[in-house]
């Protein structure tokens, strides 16, 4: 699903659905018209690159996805510790909170049971074979990472190191998209709880 190989034309749909998203249009409402209206394309046209419109959404959603956890994956060999790459994960989610909120309604549709959500889990499922690269990598090598400088204890049952960091990365992206939250901290304050308390669970 890299930028490269898709067409002009679905890459605009791609785009048209992340900035819809990012406009806080809810996405169970959210029609062709208004994709391909923001796409600049005949609503025709998108019927030759896709059967209907959850298809449209769930494959925007998993694109926009592999581009930020292809972008931190590559930048993370830049990183000495568990630590720094956990902090840039952070910061990093933290801009993408900003840009657009695609993330945060990513993980909603795993949660659901609606048919745009049925859509990407079917994506989600077939994405091993296409090379696309998801958080649950991006966890992976962070906890490879730390038990190879001593932060975490290899003798954790990994499925409990990625719930552990899953459960952690999850409640930050809530607690800095909630608007309506009273926020006692700050996000770096935040950020710095949030490393101290995965190394003092894990080591």
């Amino acid at each position: 699903m890299r930028e490269e190989k898709l067409s002009p034309k679905v890459k605009a749909l791609y785009d048209a659905v992340i900035e819809l998203i990012a406009a806080d249009i809810d996405i169970k409402e959210m029609t062709v018209s208004d994709i391909t209206g923001k796409a600049g394309i005949g609503k025709g046209t998108a019927y030759e690159y896709f059967s209907n419109k959850e298809e449209i959404i769930s494959s925007a959603l998993l694109y926009h996805i592999d581009r930020i956890c292809s972008y931190v994956m590559e930048h993370l060999d830049e990183f000495a510790d568990f630590k720094d790459m956990l902090h840039f994960i952070l910061k990093c989610m933290d801009e993408e909170i900003v840009r657009s909120g695609c993330f945060i309604k990513f993980v909603h549709l795993l949660t659901d049971n609606g048919t745009v959500s049925r859509s990407l889990k079917k994506q989600i499922h077939e994405s091993s074979k296409e090379g696309i690269c998801m958080p649950d990598e991006l966890i992976d090598r962070i906890i490879t990472k730390g038990i190879e400088d001593g932060s975490i204890k290899s003798e954790f049952p990994r499925s409990y190191m990625k719930m552990a960091l899953i459960a952690k990365l999850l409640s930050y992206a809530f607690y800095v998209s909630d608007g309506c939250m009273k926020k006692e901290y700050n996000q770096e304050q935040m950020q710095q709880m949030i490393c101290d308390s995965l190394l003092k669970e894990l080591n």
